[in-house]
């Protein structure tokens, strides 16, 4: 099982409920850490402002750092809308949780990075470790629908709009399905 070196804590800017634990970051601001362990090594998240947009590194217990996440999207993902960006220029006005939550179910956390523009876009991005390197799982992108929030629980992220409707991505070993109350069952609509 994972340990972690901060307990979840509610909070301003707290968008996401039911990780195992968080920080958040402000675009623009100092930067924050966020040490776990999985797989029984420890590594920190660090988040910090860098060449006009969030990036967010990996450090193990080395030293060695990976950069994970860059320019809205994680490391080597292209094709993606990217939250709270006007042309490659982040606006500082977005909001992160960077934490860790046990997707898959088998003992070891994953690492969750996300984003909230502060009007109506949320995105949602889970990696994972598979012993060498970060490798993303999930991706979960929403804007202009009204979909203000989301909530962790065991497997299965969730968003509801004001109509009732309710977005869920669960994972299944390495990767997520969605499906939505509605029927609609294709995440691009979200964006």
């Amino acid at each position: 099982m994972a340990v972690f070196s901060q307990p979840a804590k509610a909070g301003s800017g707290v968008f996401v409920k039911g990780l195992d634990a968080f920080v958040t970051y402000d675009a623009g601001n100092e930067a924050t850490t966020l040490s776990f362990t999985t797989q029984g090594k420890q590594f920190k998240a660090i988040s910090l402002w860098f060449d006009n947009s969030v990036a967010i590194a990996i450090e193990d217990a080395s030293g060695a750092r990976t950069i994970v996440y860059r320019e809205g999207a994680p490391t080597g993902v292209q094709g993606l809308p990217k939250i709270g960006f006007n042309g490659s220029t982040e606006s500082r006005s977005n909001s992160y949780l960077i934490g860790v939550h046990d997707f898959t179910n088998n003992g070891n956390a994953e690492l969750t990075i996300a984003v909230n523009d502060g009007r109506d876009g949320i995105a949602v991005f889970v990696l994972t470790f598979d012993g060498y390197s970060w490798k993303p799982i999930g991706k979960m992108i929403t804007r202009g629908k009204g979909l203000g929030g989301c909530r962790v629980f065991r497997q299965a992220l969730t968003m509801k709009d004001a109509a009732g409707t309710l977005y869920t991505w669960t994972c299944h070993g390495n990767t997520f399905d969605f499906l939505s109350s509605d029927k609609v069952n294709d995440p691009t609509v979200l964006y």
